[in-house]
C-alpha cells in the first residue's frame, strides 16, 4: 500500500511539474500512468485513427476487477481548439454518455488538447465510483492551451460571441487546399459581417508560397474583400468579409498586432 501511494505521489508530481509546458504524451512514461490504483498491463504509442485527425495517439490497457479490460485511447491534438472541433463535430459524441460501438461501450472526454476514449464491456452509471476514476484520470494530464486561439478568443469587437463564433478550418481555407489549420472568428454589427483568422501554428515559407499561389490563381484570388499575410513569426493571418477598404485595413492592422 505504501509503495502504491508513493507511486501515485510520484506520478502526480511529474504531471504537476509539467503542467505549465503541457508536454506531449510522447514525453510521458506510459507504463507509469495509473487508472485509479491500476497500472497498465500494456501501453504503447500508435498511429492516430484517421477519423480523429489527431497528431498522436497512445493506447493503454487496464485489467478491471470484473475480469473485463479497459482500453484508453489518448488522442492528442496540436491545441485545445482542434480537440474541441473533433469532439463536437463527430456525431453522437457527448461527455459522460455511453455508446455501444462494435459490442464495446465507449465514453468520450475532452480535457485541454486531448480527447480520451474509454472502451469497455460493462456499464458505468453516472453516479458510480468508476466514472469518478475516469474523470480523475483525464485531469492528471496538463491542459494548458498556449496556442494562438487563446489570443483569438480575447480579440473582442462589438456584437460578438467568443465561445460560439470560434471555429476551425482544416485542409481548405478561402476556397483552396491548405496544408495548415486556421482558427476562424466571425464578427458582425448592424451593417456588416466579417471574419478574422489565424493559423494554429507556424507556417513554413514553402507551405505559404504554395497556398498563396493557389489562392491567387483561384477565382477568389486578389479579392478586395480579403486581406491575407504571413507574419514574420510564421503565423498566417486573414481578414475577409463585407467591410469597406478603410475599415478592412483598420481591422487587419489591429488583428495582426494581436497575434504577433
Amino acid at each position: 500500500m505504501i509503495i502504491m501511494l508513493a507511486c501515485l505521489i510520484f506520478i502526480n508530481t511529474i504531471f504537476f511539474a509539467c503542467s505549465i509546458e503541457d508536454p506531449s504524451i510522447e514525453e510521458l512514461d506510459l507504463e507509469r500512468i495509473h487508472l485509479s490504483e491500476m497500472q497498465p498491463f500494456n501501453a504503447y504509442f500508435t498511429e492516430p485513427e484517421p477519423y480523429t485527425r489527431a497528431n498522436r495517439q497512445a493506447d493503454l490497457f487496464y485489467a478491471m476487477d470484473n475480469g473485463d479490460t479497459m482500453k484508453v485511447s489518448i488522442c492528442e491534438f496540436e491545441n485545445a481548439t482542434l480537440a474541441k472541433d473533433f469532439f463536437h463535430k463527430l456525431d453522437g459524441i457527448a461527455e459522460k454518455i455511453e455508446h455501444l460501438i462494435g459490442g464495446d461501450r465507449k465514453r468520450f472526454f475532452r480535457w485541454g488538447r486531448r480527447v480520451f476514449i474509454f472502451s469497455y464491456q460493462f456499464s458505468i452509471s453516472q453516479n458510480s465510483s468508476a466514472l469518478d476514476s475516469l474523470l480523475s484520470f483525464t485531469k492528471r494530464f496538463p491542459a494548458a492551451d498556449t496556442s494562438s486561439s487563446s489570443s483569438l478568443c480575447n480579440f473582442s469587437l462589438k456584437n460578438t460571441r467568443p465561445d460560439e463564433d470560434l471555429s476551425m478550418q482544416q485542409k481548405h481555407f478561402l476556397g483552396v487546399e491548405a496544408s495548415f489549420n486556421m482558427h476562424v472568428r466571425r464578427y458582425r454589427d448592424s451593417d456588416f459581417s466579417w471574419a478574422c483568422a489565424c493559423s494554429s501554428g507556424k507556417v513554413s515559407e514553402k507551405d505559404w508560397e504554395i497556398f498563396i499561389t493557389e489562392w491567387q490563381n483561384n477565382i477568389y484570388g486578389y479579392d478586395s474583400t480579403t486581406l491575407l499575410s504571413r507574419l514574420s513569426n510564421g503565423t498566417v493571418v486573414a481578414v475577409y468579409g463585407d467591410l469597406d477598404k478603410e475599415r478592412m485595413q483598420k481591422v487587419f492592422m489591429e488583428f495582426t498586432a494581436l497575434v504577433k
